[in-house]
């Protein structure tokens, strides 16, 4: 998962991540705990299906965010 990519999105779409959670119905302290940096709690796909519905993703940039993994 690429937590910058869905942070970016989070912010151009002018929302706070405790904007987004109440937006899915998830408590924010799970959402922040879930995109902090060293988290190793992953979304589930029925959170990361709300996310992108939520911010309306293309299907391209769901998968480029939650799928895709990412290289270090």
């Amino acid at each position: 998962m690429n937590k910058n990519l869905l942070k970016s999105e989070i912010i151009k779409k002018g929302l706070t991540i405790g904007q987004l959670a109440s937006g899915v119905g998830v408590n924010d302290a799970a959402l922040y705990s879930r995109l902090s940096k060293s988290s190793t709690k992953p979304f589930t796909l029925e959170l990361a299906s709300k996310v992108s519905s939520y911010l309306a993703l293309s299907p391209e940039r769901a998968f480029e965010i939650f799928l895709k993994t990412e290289h270090k």
